[in-house]
């Protein structure tokens, strides 16, 4: 899976990035919102991990544009040091799926980000039809047990199509 990270402070940006890489997962990191916002435009993730205050582009903005473009398909946890019960509740209902203030806690952190992938892709997502195989947890596609190389956008639109064979989408 492919996991962006939106952190200011660079010890945090730096231990979530080896948390999550530790899981076996993707992880690209930035320290603006206006970064993560343009790269967000032009590729895809898996999950975000967004602090509350940020350069360029608050969390919360960040939060809505997100919800906007991706719908609720896109899990969202915010990692941040502001444990202010308002902010809390504010970032949940705004659409955050989970809520870490600091510090954080590895183990505790790594099984919150698997808990909300695990929800968001089912273990059980493979789709077989003939030859082609998609895994869903894994975004990867194989013909004939050999890996096809497609970007998250392309895997998504593949298995759509592959979901609704004989049916005008």
């Amino acid at each position: 899976m492919r996991v962006a990270v939106l952190q200011t402070d660079p010890s945090y940006r730096n231990l979530i990035s080896d948390i999550v890489k530790r899981l076996g997962h993707t992880c690209v990191t930035f320290g603006d919102g206006l970064l993560l916002s343009k790269a967000l435009s032009r590729s895809t993730v898996d999950l975000l991990v967004l602090d509350w205050n940020s350069s360029g582009l608050c969390g919360l903005d960040l939060l809505k544009s997100v919800r906007s473009s991706f719908g609720e398909r896109v899990p969202v946890i915010f990692a941040t040091p502001d444990g202010d019960e308002h902010n809390i509740v504010c970032e949940l209902t705004a659409g955050a799926d989970d809520y870490v203030v600091y510090p954080i806690r590895p183990g505790e952190f790594g099984a919150r980000v698997e808990a909300l992938l695990r929800r968001a892709y089912p273990a059980n997502a493979f789709l077989e039809v003939g030859p082609y195989r998609f895994d869903a947890r894994q975004q990867i596609v194989t013909v004939r047990g050999k890996p096809v190389q497609l970007s998250g956008t392309q895997f998504r639109l593949a298995q759509l199509f592959f979901s609704n064979i004989g049916r005008v989408l």
